[in-house]
Formats: C-alpha cells, sequence, structure tokens
C-alpha cells in the first residue's frame, strides 16, 4: 500500500468528522515527518513491512530532532491514529506502534497576565476611547470589548472569530454571551456591568459606521483599517497583531491565552464552582486546575485578580 495516498484517505476521513483545519493540517505536517524519516533511510513510502522496531527506531529519530517531549508525543499519536483508522479500513490487521510509551507530556504552568497590569491595560484603551473620534472612537470601544470578552467570559480566539451580536443576551442589566460549540449543548457565560456598559455603547456607533461604509454583517467584531471597516468578524490574525500592539506600547507581554489564564484565577477568587470552570473551558471533567490551585496556594497575595 501506498503510504501518502493512504494518509491523504486519513486526512479525508478527518475532514469528514468535522476535525478542524488546523487539527487535519498539523496531522499532515506531523505525518510528513514520518515521511521525511522513512525516506532519509532510504527507504521507499510503503506501508509493508513497518513493525513496532521500525516505529522504535522513528522515536529515537524524533527525540534527535526535537527537544520539546510534546512535540514527540503529538507526532507519535498522530501515527497511532492513523494506524487505528488502517485497521477499521481493514488495511492493517494490528497497530505496530501501540507498544511503543509516549514520551510524558510537560505541563507548562500557568502564566496570566497579573490584576495590576490588566488594570493599566484597561486604563490605556479607556484613555484612547475618552481621546478618540468618529472611526478611531469605535475601534477602541471594539477592543475594550475584545478584552472584557476574554478576560470577563474566557473566550478562546476560535469563539471570539464566530460570535455574533445576538449571541449577546441581556436580562434585568446582567449581560451573558452564549457559547455554540460544535459537539456539545449551547451555554452562557456571565460578563462584567462594564462590558455591558461598552455594549450599549458600541452598538450604535457600529451600525452608524456600518451604514456610512455600506457595508453589513451580523458579527460582533470587525476587521478594519484606521478609517473604515473591510468586513465583519476578528480573525485570530487579526487578534494575535492587537495583542502584540498592545504588548510593544504597554512593554509587557500579554496575550490571549495568557488573559484567559487570569481569568481562571479570578473564577478561583470568586470560588466558581470547579465543575462550572471547566465547562467554560470547555475541556474534559478529568482536566485538572491544580497548577492554577497551587499557585494559588503559594502566592496568594500575587494570584489576587477581581472584576474590571
Amino acid at each position: 500500500m501506498e503510504l501518502q495516498t493512504e494518509q491523504n484517505l486519513f486526512l479525508e476521513h478527518l475532514k469528514q468528522q468535522n476535525k478542524s483545519f488546523n487539527t487535519v493540517k498539523n496531522y499532515r505536517t506531523d505525518l510528513n515527518i514520518f515521511n521525511q524519516f522513512l525516506t532519509e533511510k532510504g527507504r521507499s513510502l510503503d506501508l509493508s513491512g513497518i513493525e513496532t522496531e521500525e516505529l522504535k527506531e522513528y522515536q529515537r529519530y524524533l527525540e534527535n530532532k526535537y527537544s520539546s517531549s510534546n512535540s514527540i508525543r503529538r507526532r507519535v499519536q498522530a501515527l497511532r491514529l492513523f494506524f487505528d483508522y488502517l485497521i477499521t479500513q481493514e488495511k492493517f490487521d494490528h497497530n505496530p506502534i501501540k507498544k511503543i510509551v509516549s514520551s510524558p507530556k510537560n505541563v507548562k504552568l500557568p502564566a496570566p497576565v497579573l490584576f495590576p497590569e490588566i488594570r493599566m491595560v484597561e486604563s490605556y484603551l479607556i484613555k484612547r476611547y475618552e481621546q478618540a473620534q468618529d472611526f478611531e472612537k469605535l475601534l477602541s470601544l471594539r477592543n475594550l470589548i475584545l478584552i472584557h470578552l476574554i478576560y470577563d467570559g474566557n473566550l478562546k480566539v476560535s469563539q471570539i472569530e464566530k460570535v455574533k451580536m445576538t449571541h449577546l443576551l441581556t436580562k434585568d442589566d446582567n449581560l451573558r454571551v452564549l457559547i455554540v460549540p460544535e459537539k456539545r449543548e449551547p451555554f452562557t457565560i456571565p460578563l462584567s456591568k462594564k462590558c455591558l456598559d461598552y455594549i450599549k455603547e458600541y452598538k450604535p456607533l457600529l451600525n452608524a459606521q456600518k451604514d456610512k461604509d455600506q457595508i453589513d454583517f451580523d458579527d460582533l467584531f470587525f476587521n478594519g483599517n484606521p478609517y473604515k471597516i473591510l468586513r465583519g468578524g476578528l480573525s485570530a490574525r487579526g487578534i494575535e497583531i492587537f495583542f502584540k500592539d498592545l504588548s510593544n506600547k504597554l512593554q509587557m507581554d500579554i496575550s490571549a491565552r495568557s488573559l484567559r489564564q487570569s481569568c481562571i484565577f479570578k473564577w478561583h477568587n470568586q470560588n466558581v464552582p470547579e465543575s462550572t470552570i471547566k465547562e467554560r473551558m470547555g475541556v474534559q471533567p478529568q482536566y485538572s486546575l491544580g497548577p492554577f490551585q497551587k499557585m494559588i496556594k503559594d502566592d496568594p497575595a500575587k494570584y489576587i485578580f477581581d472584576e474590571l
């Protein structure tokens, strides 16, 4: 069996399972590294004769090539799933990689943006908003709301890309954002009163700008140049650029990921139940919040977070 042909069928199978573009892309990259290993050995890209001993040799190859045990583990796991797929297609009668022990997973400690720094970010954005005019004022409000969606609600970049104006639900002056996962029931996450105030100011400004630019969309956010809206939605790349620019201007390290971690510390400080935190994070019940809890226990004064 021609290896690359079967790999392409496997990747197509992942697409049919509604795996994300990035997930399929990562699997393709990981499988190509195995192909590279075979090529460097002078081995034909053929599935015949692949057994555990050769795969152990591949693991040693990865250990020499990569310093990160997580990278090694991921690439071995990609092969494991590929052979599982071949078994379901009755093209292989066993999984030769099953007997290989995966590299231990390195768990990185959280690196949140500390609360005084978050207050600094908010103060900077508020000042820009107060001094801004016209389109820049709308852009400043958009950025303030973006910060709140992440720090208040722990929204991932992938969720921010898809959030619509209709996903913001207001009742009795309380604001919640609706999350619509692909494989779970929708749920809502509360946002702060301050975020609600920003939204009330943002909506009419956004509608007026959309009319001016002759553009229409349902997204909460937008992509634009310094003068006008270009399209609805804010891409992962756009969010990354925003945080890089913010980091440079304030001389601090801040990203969507580090701000999400700050949110988790805040929820711990607010005694939000672990099960609720995990649901909002979109992780499995067995996911451990131990590193967050340990850091709070070791230095409680450092990891005090509150609403903005």
